[in-house]
């Protein structure tokens, strides 16, 4: 009887719990990509700048150092850029997790539910089984005991 309003319960926390998921999956694959693009950001720009130190070194034009200096400073802005892009990523993926674990913990409450209403349920059958038992043992007894009286 209550059993099924749980299971519909733990179904439909069940069915939150697994979008929360997902969700949370989604939040953490964005921000491993966006980890990933500041480090290819990073990389590009320390090898750009290698570059540069060794052209210095070998010569090169005011307008080819310029250049140099120019595209560096492009590649700083977009690594900042990137920065608050793993920023926003990182606190959308703690929100997405904190929101799987509250469906993770209701989905849990509700099972708990379930699992204490039949063990309630199975304590009171056992009560009436032993009721019914020692009934039947009085009946037993008292036929015994009147039934040679008669």
């Amino acid at each position: 009887m209550a059993e099924s309003k749980y299971q519909l319960l733990i179904k439909l926390a069940d069915e939150k719990q697994q979008a929360a998921a997902e969700r949370m999956s989604l939040a953490q694959n964005a921000l491993n990509q966006a980890r990933m693009r500041l480090e290819q950001l990073d990389n590009f720009r320390e090898e750009y700048r290698q570059r540069l130190m060794a052209g210095g070194s070998q010569g090169m034009s005011v307008i080819q150092y310029q250049d140099f200096c120019r595209f560096l400073l492009r590649l700083d802005e977009a690594m900042v850029q990137q920065k608050q892009d793993v920023d926003r990523c990182t606190q959308r993926f703690v929100l997405e997790r904190q929101a799987w674990q509250l469906e993770y913990k209701k989905l849990k409450a509700y099972e708990k539910l379930l699992q204490r209403e039949r063990e309630r349920e199975a304590l009171q059958e056992a009560k009436r089984e032993q009721k019914r038992s020692d009934e039947f043992a009085t009946r037993q007894f008292w036929d015994r005991t009147h039934g040679e009286d008669a």
